[in-house]
């Protein structure tokens, strides 16, 4: 906004007066009339009026000063209010003229009048659009008249230019505005009075008189912006566009667009890419470009735009003109010029992201046209431009990228497809005498190998381009069938196969990738007809990579029915090539083949393994392989009786290299399947024998004595059948059959040649019978041995413990007593002989004994008389106590515990059954309490004798022996002396709350 000078303050005796008031500026004549305003009219060039609130209709504010004590501008008291106060002002202004005699301050008071008559009228023409402009103007006027020379008169013309344009009067304007552009070149009006004076100019259509104005207007502007002035850039703004305005109403479009670039370089400057215009001026923007196509249309269209910024230079916003040019065209359906304007700017601007982008929109635009012809080269054109393989491709942003890739996606395989198309269609068009035939030559015309050829470029670069891509698969598969028809095998073998193996994820395979792998073993059989005159190292080399080819397909997808063909195949060059250790677990396989191969596949293949094996002297897998076949084969073919004797032959092999190779299971199984192989065998006899004999001590039990019983019966009068009862008697103990285990030992008892072997023949036999559980054989094989065998003695006591604990077992205990005694006699003869074993032994017995004293005693209680059941209790107490001091006699701490804790257990159950004994009946209280008085002092010393023997049982625990015995008897002291023995022991917590 251009600010008006403030005037000097007038100051009078004690009164001063201080004007400082901006009058707000009313719209000027140029922009109502609208010829700022950039639209496109009915026709060519035409301007209609300005809409408000564009740039068009802004206008510039002058602040014209007045003076007087009070003035209002207009508020919520409304109009009224504020002519009150101008109207006081104004008098005020009038009352002090005849008092001022300085000249000078008289013209300014004058000048301060006029400016608020001025605005009186403004007023009322706001408010009632009555014309009260008269005494402004005629002060004005006057003013000017009398003051030509004055100082500030450019105010006063500028003031009076709006008077006349508030009136109407544009020639009266025009004349004000004339004077103060030419009188005061220095002048803060002079930009806006020119503007004003140059939009007349324009409205009255001389418009060479308008651009030059305009121009004065924006040099003007240029440089108090250069110069940083205040200066409003509207008018600079307005001052470029109504020049190129000018310019184009002249017919001056080549200038015209120059004055529109320069109006562009004030809306949108920086080195940014203008995308779109600042929203403060998006009309003013949008008015421009398309003034700027209309002038270019009026040239010579891209060319002219193109020359157009070679000139000015490259700008920001130089692809929105191109953009809304090509729009205007598009709009106008003057498709092929468009065209020319997108290929002007990607010419100019190759590397530019808006490139692809432009090129996109031509083939758009050559669609809606309906030029189909040239769509297809449009689109080869932009893959070759932008695609991965072109320079664009590693240069351009990552947001542009993006736009490439996606427009790729579309392109690459429709090119690639119609290509295949074209290529079909080329093979149908060849005739008979004309070209070759493709179908018996396999050779293609030069028309139909060329659309192959571009369709496997186009399947290649989406397949590079989009390596993730879902569909990616299937354009490799399309690619491959491409090859295969140029017949460029290693191409379509290797296409193939990606599309086969490289796109698993998650274990899921792409839809097509079974029939690929396959594809790629046939295409690999198409590719050895052609290698015939390869060297036989290349040859070698090729045929390996063939089977490698085999074998990563039915590895892969090894249920797909073909998948056994191929791998049977694969297993016949390797048997062709000697790889005799490759065959076997080939032929595995594919005998395992899930689902089930074809039966005649899988026969051939068992044969291969027989004859392999057989040579790698591996018989018994041989003999297997050439079972299976003959299983599988059928009943009148003539191989059969040559495959049975290699089965024969296989199994003697493999026995007699088994066994001398020391591999007993393996020569086991080959000996007793000789007399199934061959019956008639005089081996037979020695193999069983031979087998039996591996069996035992390859520890096969139940083999074994299924081959020696067999052998037995078979054999009877063999010269070993005599050794046949020790190995299965051996057996029949591995294998945990006692009893027979026994029965055999008490055959070899009665073939014993020494009296050892007969003891030691015995003393197996009893234990085989306890082990089978069979009491009655195993007492009678252990008693046999204990009176007939007292030594050693360790065995005689271990068979006469068993015995006692069998007859417990039975409830014989007076038998089991025998033996239990026993033990201890054999000890007690010689006790220094015996072992620790022995000692135990003799020790359980006497503590079973014990136990069963200790039984005894508790059974017996006190009744009345007391005399007469006190004497059978101290019998029991007696035996009782004997039996366990006895017991402890062995020196074995676990049992010496015992017998301690049941000894102090004894007296103290004496003294407890003395209490609880009866009571006579008919005693008095007195008498009743001297009787149990009695009882006690019977009782004390019971119970001290058993804290004795407790205390002395307590004390093994110094020893280190802190069992149960010896628990118990802490227990019990617990009991019977709680004072010394269950005591609380103080913790470390309550140490603490003690204090």
């Amino acid at each position: 906004m251009i600010k008006q000078p403030l005037e000097k303050q007038h100051r009078h005796g004690h009164s001063a007066l201080r004007v400082s008031r901006l009058l707000v500026p009313v719209f000027s004549a140029l922009l109502a009339t609208g010829c700022q305003s950039l639209w496109w009219g009915q026709g060519d060039g035409e301007m209609p009026a300005a809409r408000p609130g564009t740039l068009a209709s802004l206008s510039p504010t002058s602040a014209t000063p007045t003076a007087g004590p009070a003035v209002f501008e207009g508020g919520p008291k409304g109009a009224v209010e504020d002519a009150v106060s101008l109207e006081s002002v104004m008098r005020s202004y009038r009352d002090l003229l005849p008092l001022v005699d300085d000249p000078v301050k008289q013209v300014t008071i004058r000048h301060r009048l006029a400016d608020l008559e001025f605005a009186r009228a403004e007023r009322i023409m706001t408010d009632t659009a009555e014309d009260d402009l008269s005494g402004a103007i005629a002060a004005y006027t006057n003013l000017l008249a009398e003051y030509p020379e004055r100082k500030g008169n450019d105010q006063i013309y500028y003031q009076l230019s709006r008077a006349w344009e508030l009136r109407g009067r544009t020639n009266e304007q025009l004349d004000a505005l004339d004077t103060l552009v030419t009188a005061y070149p220095d002048s803060d009006y002079w930009v806006e009075a020119q503007f004003r004076r140059a939009d007349i100019l324009f409205i009255n259509g001389q418009y060479a008189e308008a651009e030059q104005a305009f121009d004065e207007v924006a040099r003007a502007g240029g440089e108090r912006a250069s110069a940083k002035e205040s200066a409003d850039p509207t008018f600079l703004m307005n001052a470029h566009y109504m020049k190129g305005w000018s310019q184009f109403k002249q017919g001056d479009y080549q200038k015209a667009l120059l004055s529109y670039i320069d109006v562009l370089d004030l809306i949108m400057p920086g080195e940014q890419v203008a995308e779109a215009p600042d929203q403060r001026y998006q009309t003013l923007t949008e008015d421009l470009f398309r003034v700027v196509g209309l002038s270019l249309s009026y040239l010579d269209g891209a060319d002219t735009l193109r020359s157009l910024f070679r000139q000015t230079g490259s700008r920001p916003y130089e692809v929105l003109v191109y953009d809304r040019y090509s729009k205007l065209l598009i709009e106008r359906e003057r498709y092929s010029d468009a065209v020319d304007v997108f290929e002007t700017y990607i010419d100019e601007h190759p590397e530019s992201p808006w490139a692809p982008r432009y090129h996109m929109r031509i083939i758009d635009t050559l669609l809606l046209a309906g030029f189909d012809q040239a769509i297809p080269d449009g689109k080869a054109e932009f893959i070759e431009r932008y695609g991965i393989y072109s320079d664009y491709w590693s240069q351009t942003d990552s947001e542009t990228l993006v736009y490439i890739e996606n427009q790729l996606e579309i392109l690459l395989p429709e090119l690639a497809d119609r290509h295949y198309l074209l290529a079909g269609e080329a093979r149908k068009q060849m005739q008979p005498g004309v070209d070759r035939q493709p179908d018996s030559s396999g050779e293609l015309s030069p028309a139909a190998e060329e659309h192959y050829r571009q369709a496997a470029a186009y399947y290649a670069e989406f397949a590079a381009t989009f390596p993730g891509h879902p569909r990616t698969p299937e354009r490799l598969f399309l690619l491959a069938e491409t090859y295969v028809e140029l017949q460029e095998w290693p191409d379509a073998i290797q296409a193939f196969e990606r599309v086969a193996y490289d796109f698993s994820a998650d274990g899921q395979a792409p839809e097509r990738a079974a029939e690929a792998g396959y594809a790629s073993v046939l295409a690999f059989r198409e590719y050895a007809r052609t290698w015939m005159d390869e060297t036989s190292e290349d040859l070698f080399a090729l045929q390996e990579m063939q089977q490698l080819n085999r074998l990563r397909f039915v590895n892969a997808y090894p249920q797909d029915p073909r998948a056994p063909g191929v791998y049977y195949i694969a297993l016949q060059r390797q048997f062709d090539q000697q790889n005799l250790e490759e065959v076997i677990p080939m032929v595995a396989r594919l005998v395992t083949w899930r689902p089930t191969a074809d039966p005649a596949l899988v026969t051939e293949a068992q044969l291969m393994a027989g004859h392999s094996l057989f040579e790698l002297a591996r018989y018994g897998e041989a003999e297997q392989a050439y079972s299976e076949a003959l299983a599988m084969m059928l009943p009148e073919d003539q191989r059969r009786p040559g495959i049975q004797e290699n089965m024969a032959a296989s199994v003697f092999r493999q026995a007699e290299q088994l066994a001398e190779a020391g591999n007993v299971d393996a020569a086991v199984s080959e000996y007793l399947r000789v007399g199934g192989v061959a019956p008639a065998s005089m081996l037979n006899a020695n193999a069983q024998y031979d087998a039996a004999s591996l069996l035992v001590s390859a520890t096969r039990w139940d083999e074994a004595i299924a081959v020696l019983n067999g052998f037995r019966m078979d054999f009877p009068e063999h010269e070993l059948a005599d050794t046949v009862p020790a190995k299965l008697a051996f057996a029949y103990r591995e294998t945990g059959q006692w009893e027979k285990a026994g029965d055999e030992l008490n055959l070899m008892v009665s073939m014993a040649t020494t009296p050892e072997e007969r003891r030691e023949n015995q003393q197996i036999a009893a234990e085989l019978y306890d082990q089978a559980g069979n009491d009655d054989k195993a007492i009678d094989a252990w008693r046999q041995y204990a009176n007939s065998h007292p030594e050693p003695a360790p065995v005689y006591m271990e068979a006469a413990n068993r015995l006692a604990e069998l007859y417990e077992t039975r409830g014989d205990f007076g038998r089991r007593d025998f033996w239990l005694n026993r033990q201890m006699e054999k000890v007690d003869q010689s006790p220094e002989a015996a072992d620790d074993r022995m000692r135990y032994l003799a020790a359980s017995a006497s503590a079973t004994l014990a136990r069963e004293a200790l039984a005894n005693y508790d059974s017996i209680r006190l009744t009345l008389p007391l005399n007469e059941s006190m004497i059978a209790k101290s019998d029991a107490l007696e035996d009782a106590v004997q039996a366990y001091q006895k017991t402890a006699s062995y020196g074995l701490s676990s049992f010496a515990t015992e017998a301690g804790y049941q000894i102090a257990h004894i007296y103290s159950r004496l003294g407890a059954d003395l209490m609880d004994s009866e009571r006579p009946e008919g005693l008095s209280d007195l008498e009743l309490a001297q009787y149990e008085l009695l009882l006690e002092e019977q009782a004390y010393p019971f119970e001290d004798s058993a804290i004795d023997i407790h205390e002395q049982n307590i004390q093994r625990a110094r020893e280190g022996i802190f069992d149960e015995w010896v628990q118990r008897s802490y227990e019990s002291l617990r009991r019977l002396l709680p004072g010394r023995y269950n005591k609380t022991e103080i913790t470390a917590g309550a140490v603490h709350d003690l204090g």
